[in-house]
């Protein structure tokens, strides 16, 4: 099983981390790791489980297999918690998407760089465009808001409708 194959390649990358994930979120992060197959995984513990220690955890992993083409949509809010768990917690930089420098932060030439890229909600939406890529991985923290986002987007203007 993908379980019994992976989980000796999570204590390696993990034995580099700075972090000690409890057994519930090695079983989450082992869980959206195996499920390559679908479309994506949804990880809805509990607040204060650690969540974004399994998304670490699935990052780190795509990290080691050198699938490094990796977005984090977060509130505007959490963008530099992200920024400094994934440095301080499993020693991955990250870079926070800037609407002003995005034109060069995104360029193919230097999307490839070893860094994983962190935006809000707001900039997914606004720049949609520059974002239409193949992600190797694309992680949507309170994934939840995404719904304000989609009814925002496709409501019907008010007024005169026929």
């Amino acid at each position: 099983s993908y379980a019994n194959d992976h989980v000796g390649k999570l204590a390696g990358l993990l034995f580099d981390a700075q972090v000690e994930p409890k057994p519930h979120q090695i079983d989450a992060a082992l869980f959206a790791l195996q499920t390559s197959y679908l479309p994506g995984v949804i990880l809805a513990d509990e607040v204060g489980l650690g969540k974004t220690i399994e998304a670490g955890i699935v990052i780190s992993q795509f990290w080691s297999e050198r699938k490094r083409n990796v977005l984090v949509i977060a509130p505007s809010s959490l963008r530099q918690q992200w920024q400094q768990e994934l440095q301080e917690k499993f020693l991955i930089p990250s870079m926070l998407l800037d609407p002003k420098l995005k034109d060069e932060q995104l360029a193919s030439s230097t999307i490839m760089r070893s860094e994983v890229l962190i935006c809000s909600y707001e900039f997914a939406l606004r720049h949609e465009t520059n974002l239409t890529r193949q992600w190797d991985l694309v992680i949507c923290d309170e994934a939840h808001r995404l719904r304000n986002f989609y009814t925002r987007r496709n409501k019907a203007p008010e007024g005169n409708q026929s």
